[in-house]
């Protein structure tokens, strides 16, 4: 489906339930759709990506911001080279040696890939290729995009939406137990085939409780 087609079903759903979603924006609806699909990537590993972030290496500058789309940073790579990265818990020990950096870690916190050196003059310009867990590239609230997310869990979007709008604390809108059906729709049909989809897609053994966007 186009967003558009998106999100004329969800106006269909919700109407069914009442007139006073009619009145409801396409930026509002919108907002869920794009909420709908960034919660479906957090909870099936959708998607890895090694092709469309780097982190281009500046003279003296250790500390770079992650962009936003980016879940987690799994990996990180100087040409054939990968990095080592520190465990949750290490920092980095004594003074910050200037030079090639060979080790990474992330501060949540504040969004931030932090490096062990500082690169000279003669890494400066360097790119280090990220291999990350990600959201899909563009929110699906910003204009003119599109859902990334394959054509069978668009739905998926839909009865986040719907989930979200239905559960709004309003007392002509909300509707608990209809709100409980489609989030649990959402999680039994669509995030359960998703995890599925997924491992077979990088032929990942499947295993319970196993978080599949830390498997390699």
């Amino acid at each position: 489906m186009t967003r558009a087609e998106m999100l004329a079903e969800l106006r269909d759903v919700l109407n069914a339930y009442g007139s006073t979603f009619a009145a409801w924006s396409d930026t509002r609806l919108l907002g869920y759709l794009a909420e709908g699909q960034d919660k479906f990537c957090e909870e099936t590993g959708f998607f890895i990506d090694k092709t469309n972030y780097s982190v281009i290496l500046e003279t003296g500058t250790r500390i770079y911001t992650i962009p936003d789309r980016i879940i987690q940073i799994l990996e990180v790579w100087d040409g054939t080279r990968k990095l080592e990265k520190l465990l949750t818990g290490e920092v980095f020990d004594g003074t910050i040696a200037a030079g090639d950096p060979a080790k990474w870690t992330t501060d949540q916190e504040t969004a931030d890939i932090e490096f062990d050196r500082a690169p000279t003059s003669d890494e400066d310009g360097d790119t280090f290729t990220l291999r990350v867990w990600r959201y899909s590239r563009y929110a699906l609230d910003v204009a003119g995009k599109e859902p990334e997310i394959p054509s069978r869990f668009h739905r998926a979007c839909i009865e986040w939406a719907a989930y979200k709008a239905l559960n709004h604390h309003d007392a002509e809108t909300q509707d608990p137990v209809k709100a409980k059906d489609h989030k649990d729709a959402f999680y039994d049909e669509y995030v359960a085939d998703g995890v599925a989809f997924f491992r077979r897609y990088h032929n990942i053994e499947t295993r319970v409780g196993c978080d599949p966007a830390y498997q390699t």
